[in-house]
């Protein structure tokens, strides 16, 4: 059984622990929710009766030595994409100490390959042949297409569609109920609007929103 804390205590880091706790309740999931690690002192000492058990930068000194006590990284918000990967690599945690979460309901492909680190949340689908990297987010619904690669440090929002055949590079924000057309590439730390549909290639820090999604 793998023992979880999550990084994080606001927003995505409590819709992770509450998919974990489903997943243990109703699928007999081999996890146990330790609690949680955060610096915001407005939190208390618990988060919906988990602990809070250390602040960040204090986390892994306490907790390495425990083989079996995994991390996950849930901190975000949508403007701060790039801040968030830096604090992460600023923690020099080990990949060793991350596991991927994904639901029980989840579809994931016989032939996709994960790497460490992802949440794959209720009702995914991830088809065939895709590629996922490290340290993503695919929220509950998401459909990600055959053939399609998806790097590092992504959050796909709630009923988010990728198709098939897309590339998408580091730390992209793609919003609720957005599509991405097949073929498209897609560079790093860009934002997607909720509802917006991209239809060509994207550079890199750039914000879209609409139906053609375009540059704001």
């Amino acid at each position: 059984m793998e023992r979880i804390i999550i990084i994080g205590g606001k927003g995505a880091a409590v819709v992770l622990a509450d998919q974990i706790i489903h997943a243990v309740q109703n699928y007999n999931a081999k996890y146990e929710l330790l609690g949680y690690a955060i610096d915001d002192e407005s939190l208390g000492d618990n988060i919906n009766g988990f602990p809070i058990l250390a602040k960040i930068k204090d986390l892994h000194e306490k907790y390495a030595k425990y083989s079996d006590v995994k991390y996950f990284f849930a901190l975000y918000k949508p403007s701060c994409m790039k801040e968030r990967v830096d604090l992460f690599k600023s923690l020099n945690l080990p990949h060793e100490k991350f596991i991927n979460f994904v639901h029980p309901s989840a579809f994931v492909a016989p032939s996709a390959k994960l790497g460490i680190g992802n949440v794959v949340c209720s009702n995914v689908t991830i088809n065939s042949n895709a590629q996922i990297g490290n340290f993503n987010t695919l929220n509950g619904n998401v459909l990600f297409g055959h053939d399609s690669q998806l790097g590092n440090y992504n959050i796909l929002a709630g009923n988010s569609t990728i198709s098939s055949e897309i590339l998408i590079g580091d730390g992209n924000f793609i919003g609720l109920n957005s599509t991405i057309r097949d073929r498209v590439v897609m560079g790093d730390y860009n934002i997607i609007g909720m509802a917006s549909a991209v239809i060509k290639n994207i550079e890199s820090n750039q914000t879209l929103v609409g139906v053609p999604a375009k540059q704001i």
